[in-house]
Order: structure tokens, then C-alpha cells, then sequence
């Protein structure tokens, strides 16, 4: 008798839990589950009352190739001829470089990304899905790197780095830069120096002259030096994940405009804007690791030289800058052989169509994955 006593109760019991889970599914509450009015042959599940749905899935079911920046925590989209940008908790997103509001943010939820379903309503419903197939010749492509400056480090009246023989390093930036810019403007890429004599320019003003060309890249010249002689090499530096970007885009917000259309904005707030300055800074941060590493590939394989790698510097003329930017150590002045060699016009010329190769190396290969998309 107690024993079915005791079967009745727990009986009793389990037929109260499953009732009142039954109702707190229906009143909304439950947080994950299979939602049927997306229409989508993915997972879903709520967030404080907010349907989402995993990206990676959704980019899949619609063939949307993405990418990762783990650093910068953005996801870059692209199919046909749209690209979207999208960074992790807000609800901005860059649809070909113009703004739009999806309402909610981007999360993510158990170890993925997961955007709103507005996301899919606004942007894979009125884009992806009406994406055309640009027309591309098989072989010919067009140049994704059209414009490029050069900045030569240091100048006038900051010699910067002095070798033992007195090699100043304002002279070797400025022959090497001057060099660099004839190789490239022989592949047909349009060329701006920040400086082309033997002038002071400050290093606000360099990033400055990069902002308001529209460049593709901004590639800064300079010789090292150590207090060891011994020290030599070849090393190419980006913008560190160190430097707070949402401190950069938050000035960037305050100081400087975007070049996109301001009739998209969904208001003008500082939030908004700070927004995708944080945006621009991560995506520009990955293509200067990439740039970064084609140039020192290239001087390797080009001239043998000793490559100390591609690292991350709060150097103030790569943060300034709003494009992908890289600085490159051509060489120690502080090492008398390395000194001896920056001398020479040949090396100098060696060094230049190194860098030179590097950036049609990236550009092309860049070019490439453009095609696929």
C-alpha cells in the first residue's frame, strides 16, 4: 500500500511538471528549441525573447562563404557581388560598406556565432538572395590594389637612426620609398608619397595624407637600429591587437567622417559611428598581417635576407592609420654590415623590388579569392 502510494505521488508529480513545462513553452519562456515560422532548415532558439539562429548554418544553407577574425572578433560574408561585415555584439552590420541596423546584436551562444533573425529578413533576404554573379573573365582580373602610399620615415630635421660611418636613416627611408614607388607605378598601381624630399613631416600629418588619399594600402619605410651591433634582419610590423580598437574607432567617431553614404545611417549617434569605426580597424588590422607577411616572404625569397617576422607595434603612424598598414624595418644601421649594405644603390634597389613583389603577391593573391566569391 505504501508503495503504490508512493507511485501515485511521483505519477501525480511528473504529470504537473510536464503540464506546467508545457505551458511555460507556450507563454514564450523556453530559451531553445526548433522554431518553425523561420522557415529555415536550421537550428534556432531564443534570447530574451529574440528568435536567432547560428550563422555558420545559415551561410551554409545559402552557400555565403564567411570568414573569421578571431582577434578582432569580426565575421566578414561574401557571395557574388555582396560583402557584409558583421562584429560580434552589436547590431550593426557593413552591407558593401553601408550601415544597416539589424536591431539586435550579433552573439555568441554555446561556442558559435548566432545572429537575430532579422538578420536573415534584412540582409540575406534583400542581398544574398538577389546577389548577381559578376561577370568575370577566366583569367584577367581586375587590380584590387589601385593605390598605394609610401611613406618615408623620418626627414628634415629628424635624421632618425645614424650609423657609425654616419648613414642617416631619413636618407635610405626616402631612396628606398623613391624606389618602391617606381616598381609599383610600373604594375600600374597609383602611388602617393607622404614625403618625396628631405622634409619634416609629423606623424599625425603622414596618417592624415593616408586618410584622405582613399589608398588601398599605406606602406611606411624606415632602417633600425639597436644598442647592440650585432643585431640584423629584415622585420615588418602591424598595428598590435594590443592597441584598444574600440578606443581608436571611439576617437575616429569624434574626429574624422566615413565615407559612406550618411542617409544610411539609422541615426547619428557616437555609439553608431564608433561602431564601425571598430569595423574599419578590425578588417584593416587583418589585411596588414596579411600584407605584412607576403612582404617578408618576398624579401626572403628574393634576397636571402634574415627574417626577424611580422609583429605587432603600437607604432603611432600604423594607428593613425584607417587602411591596412604596415612599417618595414629594412635593416639595422646599428650593425656595420647591414650599414655597409644600405649604402649601396643596388641593395637599396633589391630591397625596394622586394617590398615591390610582396604587394603584387598580396594583391594578387587577394585577386584571386575575389574571384571566387
Amino acid at each position: 500500500m505504501i508503495w503504490f502510494k508512493k507511485q501515485t505521488f511521483l505519477f501525480l508529480n511528473y504529470r504537473l511538471l510536464t503540464v506546467v513545462c508545457g505551458l511555460l513553452t507556450m507563454a514564450g519562456c523556453a530559451t531553445t528549441g526548433r522554431i518553425q515560422k523561420t522557415g529555415l532548415p536550421v537550428e534556432s532558439f531564443s534570447v530574451n525573447n529574440t528568435v536567432y539562429l547560428p550563422l555558420i548554418s545559415l551561410c551554409r544553407h545559402f552557400n555565403i562563404l564567411w570568414e573569421y577574425d578571431y582577434i578582432g572578433r569580426q565575421v566578414t560574408l561574401r557571395k557574388a557581388n555582396v560583402e557584409a561585415k558583421l562584429l560580434l555584439d552589436t547590431s550593426v552590420v557593413l552591407v558593401n560598406g553601408l550601415p544597416l541596423d539589424i536591431e539586435y546584436p550579433v552573439i555568441t551562444h554555446n561556442g558559435f556565432t548566432a545572429v537575430p533573425l532579422k538578420f536573415k529578413e534584412k540582409v540575406i533576404d534583400k542581398f544574398y538572395l538577389e546577389a548577381v554573379p559578376e561577370e568575370k573573365p577566366k583569367y584577367i582580373l581586375e587590380k584590387r590594389i589601385k593605390k598605394v602610399v609610401i611613406d618615408a620615415g623620418h626627414g628634415g630635421h629628424d635624421p632618425g637612426a645614424i650609423g657609425k660611418t654616419g648613414l642617416r636613416e631619413k636618407d635610405v627611408n626616402l631612396d628606398i620609398a623613391r624606389r618602391l614607388a617606381q616598381f609599383l607605378k610600373a604594375q600600374g598601381i597609383e602611388v602617393l608619397m607622404t614625403r618625396s624630399t628631405d622634409k619634416f613631416i609629423s606623424l599625425q600629418g603622414r596618417a592624415d595624407i593616408a586618410n584622405r588619399s582613399r589608398a588601398d594600402l599605406f606602406i611606411s619605410v624606415h632602417s633600425n637600429s639597436a644598442a647592440s651591433g650585432k643585431l640584423n634582419g629584415f622585420e615588418v610590423y602591424y598595428i598590435t591587437e594590443k592597441v584598444n580598437d574600440y578606443s581608436r574607432a571611439l576617437f575616429s567617431a569624434k574626429s574624422a567622417d566615413l565615407d559612406i553614404d550618411s542617409s544610411s545611417f539609422y541615426g547619428s549617434s557616437l555609439d553608431l559611428k564608433t561602431t564601425l569605426w571598430d569595423m574599419v580597424y578590425t578588417s584593416s588590422r587583418l589585411e596588414s598581417i596579411r600584407l605584412a607577411q607576403n612582404i617578408c616572404e618576398s624579401a626572403e625569397r628574393n634576397m636571402g635576407l634574415k627574417i626577424l617576422g611580422v609583429k605587432g607595434a603600437p607604432f603611432y603612424v600604423l594607428k593613425g592609420a584607417h587602411i591596412p598598414a604596415v612599417l618595414i624595418e629594412t635593416g639595422f644601421l646599428s650593425n656595420p654590415k647591414e650599414e655597409k649594405y644600405l649604402r649601396n644603390n643596388f641593395y637599396r634597389q633589391q630591397i625596394a623590388e622586394a617590398i615591390s613583389d610582396g604587394i603584387i603577391h598580396y594583391s594578387r593573391q587577394y585577386e584571386l579569392a575575389g574571384a571566387q566569391y
